[in-house]
């Protein structure tokens, strides 16, 4: 029995073994040393203090926005809890909402819908740590692995820019992170420091949060004051793409509600919101949160 336990245990030492074994290991410490100039000893300890973890590459294998029905996924994000506490995030964060509202043009119920989604108002910002997630992701996820190894890259970059402690980080199995869980790249292209501390907290600071989120969307594209969907297409085109309007995009969306089938045209600002998550589910579930917190 005894000898049962430390073949078992060895079995499964080897299955976690740590990243410096993998194949595209060698390639990957090349370009994190030679580029960008990163200790090789301090990065070969990185990687074998990571770990492969199944359940991540379970959990993307089937997310919710395009396993749920929208049913079932309006039930998890408009609901009454979700609703009380975004409404007490705006009063509790009014000032810094306001002035991102007049600096940005983005409306402070969407950003405050946005922090609610994605992470409860700052309250589940994720139980993975970052690395284990990029670096399964990146390696042993044949799917997206490009993307999540420029991911990864990003991560070590941007944990050195913030001299933060790489193999602490926690985040969302895809290696998203803070109150708006930002992936690594948009970490480092849109978060801003908006309460003026001399860094971008995404993690601790709720002013950088509501900041990096507007800025986040006023770069994609956000226009001040406009729409974010038409209801009734496609009767309402016509109307919506009259001569001299100047809107540019939209995309026509049919959704199934209460047995029912409903649509509308996605405007710009929709199209913005999807270009932080680009599923119409999540875009739809941030509007009609909003919609609730104007109440």
């Amino acid at each position: 029995m005894k000898l049962f336990i430390i073949f078992t245990v060895a079995i499964s030492s080897f299955l976690n073994a740590d990243y410096l074994m993998h194949p595209k290991t060698d390639a990957l410490v090349k370009e994190l040393v030679d580029i960008h100039g990163f200790e090789k000893k301090y990065v070969e300890e990185v990687l074998s203090n990571a770990e492969k973890k199944q359940k991540i590459i379970d959990s993307i294998s089937k997310p919710a926005e395009f396993t749920w029905t929208w049913d079932r996924y309006k039930k998890l994000f408009i609901e009454k809890k979700r609703i009380s506490n975004g409404k007490k995030f705006i009063e509790k964060n009014i000032k810094t909402l306001e002035r991102a509202e007049k600096e940005f043009g983005v409306p402070k119920e969407i950003i405050t819908s946005i922090i609610g989604v994605e992470t409860r108002y700052g309250k589940i910002q994720g139980s993975y740590r970052v690395i284990d997630s990029l670096l399964t992701l990146g390696f042993d996820y044949p799917r997206r692995a490009d993307f999540f190894r420029k991911e990864l890259i990003n991560f070590f970059l941007l944990t050195r820019e913030n001299n933060l402690d790489i193999l602490s980080i926690k985040g969302s199995y895809a290696g998203a992170m803070g109150y708006g869980q930002f992936i690594s790249s948009s970490y480092r292209a849109y978060a801003i420091d908006y309460d003026n501390s001399g860094g971008a907290d995404l993690f601790n600071s709720v002013d950088d949060a509501i900041g990096s989120v507007a800025n986040y969307l006023y770069i994609h594209g956000w226009k001040r004051e406009g729409k974010i969907i038409y209801p009734s297409y496609p009767n309402n085109v016509r109307k919506v793409f009259k001569p001299g309007n100047n809107l540019s995009k939209f995309i026509p969306l049919t959704f199934e509600e209460e047995g029912k089938v409903i649509n509308f045209i996605g405007d710009d600002n929709f199209i913005a919101i999807t270009k932080y998550n680009i599923s119409h589910f999540y875009a739809m579930a941030v509007y009609y949160l909003s919609e609730e917190l104007k109440k």
